[in-house]
């Protein structure tokens, strides 16, 4: 079985198979074979390899996996390899055609951070959006130039309405 694992901001190719209490990992062109154990918890595993045994923890998450080793958890990414393939060419369209940054709930705008003509990275904040008593930050999903700012501070808005458009960075 393939997956697409994402992890420190890396992303492999894995693929994985178990037998009985033997696991595979195949990634980067390195195999890793290891003999692994559940433990009673159900989410520390057992791990023997190369001769040297190593405690694992798997934690579920709602988007990923935190995967704890010798004290230090790391957040892990596991995906299908086709939602890779979905995922490139989404953010390519996104790069060629710009973003509209939508409000996700009903709300009123509270600050408005950019005008036309700015620039925005990805993560940057755009406005900031009231919604039962909650402020919410929204933000560029992508760089680009903003073309069209579409609300204004004190403007009540709907869930999917459109607040700004950005269009790609010039190259």
């Amino acid at each position: 079985m393939k997956f697409w694992v994402t992890l420190e901001n890396r992303d492999a190719e894995v693929e994985f198979q178990t037998h009985g209490d033997q696991v595979w990992l195949e990634f980067d062109g390195r195999r890793l074979q290891a003999d692994f154990h559940r433990l009673p918890d159900g989410e520390v595993y057992s791990l023997i390899v190369n001769g040297r045994s190593h405690e694992v923890r798997v934690s579920p998450m709602t988007d990923r996996l935190e995967v704890t080793l010798r004290g230090s958890t790391f957040p892990v990414e596991v995906r299908n390899p086709l939602e890779r393939i979905l995922q490139s060419t989404t953010r390519a369209q996104t790069a060629t055609r710009g973003e509209t940054i939508a409000a996700p709930m009903p709300g009123l705008v509270v600050a408005v951070r950019v005008k036309a003509g700015d620039t925005v990275t990805a993560g940057q904040a755009v406005a900031v959006v009231e919604a039962m008593k909650m402020q919410n930050e929204l933000t560029a999903r992508h760089d680009g130039v903003v073309s069209d700012v579409l609300v204004a501070p004190g403007q009540s808005v709907s869930a999917g309405q459109p607040l700004f458009r950005l269009k790609p960075s010039p190259t």
